[in-house]
C-alpha cells in the first residue's frame, strides 16, 4: 500500500485521480492524500494532471525533523541575485547565461561564481540595495513554511552561492537561525572583481549542513534540505528529506519531494499536523 500526498484542495481532482488509481481518498484541511495498492507512474501523474503528489516515505519519520537548509535565488526567493545585479547595469545576457549553465550542471559553479564576479567589477554596491528592496520577491509558502518549522522548533538557515549581503538581508527577514554565503571584494563601495574565501559550491553546502549538525548535535537524517539547482546536488544527498522546488531536471530526478506547483509551504503536507 502506498499513500500519495496531492497537494490541493481541489475535491474533484483528488476524487478523479483516487478513482483512477482505484484507492481510497482520504481528506485533510490543507491536502488530500490516496492510499492505493496499484502501480502508477508518479511523474506521468503529475504532468498529466498539473499538481503536486508526492510519496509519503514509509521509513523517514517527518516529527524527527530538526533543521531546515535551504538554497536562496530561486529557492526562498524568486530571483537570481547575481542576474539582477547584472541587469541592472546592462550586463544581464553574459551573466544570466553563465548562471543558467552552471544551475543545469554544464559549467564548474565556482568557476562560474567567479566569472561573474568578475564580469560585474566596478559596480557600486548600491545596486544590491536596489536590488533587494525592488525585486527581491519571496517565492509563495516561504513565510507560512518559515513560522511552521518555528512553532515546532526546527532549526533553519540558508545556504547560497550568492553573496552574503542578500543571504544574510534574507535570513534576517525571515528570522533564520543562521546562513553562509559568498564574500567579494568592495573597494570604494564598488565590486573590485575578486571572490574573497572559498566559493560556497555544492561541496561547501554539504559541509555546512555537516558543520550545523556537528553544532546543533543533530545527525544529518534529521535534515531537510530545499533547492533548485546542480548546486544543491550534494547537500540533498545527505538531507534525510531532499526538496526539488520548481527545480532543474538535474535535481527533480534525484530528490524525494518534487513541488513544481504549489508554494514551498507544501512541504508542511508531510507533517502530522492538521490544521
Amino acid at each position: 500500500m502506498k499513500t500519495i500526498i496531492i497537494h490541493s484542495q481541489d475535491l474533484s481532482l483528488a476524487q478523479k485521480l483516487s478513482t483512477s488509481l482505484k484507492g481510497e481518498l482520504e481528506q485533510r484541511k490543507r491536502h488530500f492524500r490516496i492510499h492505493t495498492s496499484n502501480s502508477f507512474n508518479l511523474d506521468q501523474l503529475r504532468e498529466l494532471n498539473k499538481v503536486d503528489l508526492n510519496l509519503v516515505s514509509e521509513v523517514f519519520n517527518f516529527s524527527e525533523v530538526k533543521l531546515l537548509v535551504s538554497d536562496m535565488d530561486s529557492t526562498l526567493i524568486t530571483i537570481e541575485t547575481i542576474d539582477e545585479i547584472a541587469k541592472a547595469v546592462g550586463m544581464s545576457n553574459e551573466v544570466a547565461e553563465i548562471t543558467e549553465q552552471a544551475m543545469q550542471g554544464n559549467l564548474d559553479f565556482t568557476e562560474s561564481f567567479k566569472k561573474r564576479v568578475s564580469i560585474l567589477s566596478g559596480v557600486n554596491t548600491s545596486s544590491f540595495e536596489a536590488v533587494y528592496n525592488n525585486h527581491l520577491q519571496l517565492s509563495p509558502g516561504v513565510p507560512e513554511l518559515i513560522k511552521f518549522f518555528k512553532s515546532l522548533g526546527i532549526k533553519s538557515a540558508v545556504v547560497s552561492g550568492g553573496l552574503v549581503y542578500f543571504a544574510e538581508r534574507l535570513k534576517n527577514q525571515l528570522g533564520l537561525d543562521t546562513f553562509q554565503a559568498n564574500n567579494v571584494e568592495i573597494d570604494n563601495n564598488c565590486l573590485t572583481g575578486k571572490v574573497l574565501g572559498k566559493v560556497i559550491d555544492a561541496k561547501e553546502k554539504a559541509i555546512y549542513i555537516y558543520e550545523l549538525c556537528d553544532l546543533y548535535q543533530l545527525k544529518t537524517e534529521q535534515v531537510i534540505a530545499i533547492g533548485d539547482g546542480a548546486n544543491d546536488l550534494e547537500m540533498m544527498k545527505i538531507a534525510g528529506i531532499s526538496v526539488a522546488y520548481q527545480a532543474k531536471p538535474v535535481l527533480q530526478k534525484t530528490c524525494d519531494i518534487v513541488i513544481n506547483y504549489s508554494g514551498l509551504d507544501s512541504v508542511v503536507d508531510f507533517f502530522d499536523y492538521d490544521f
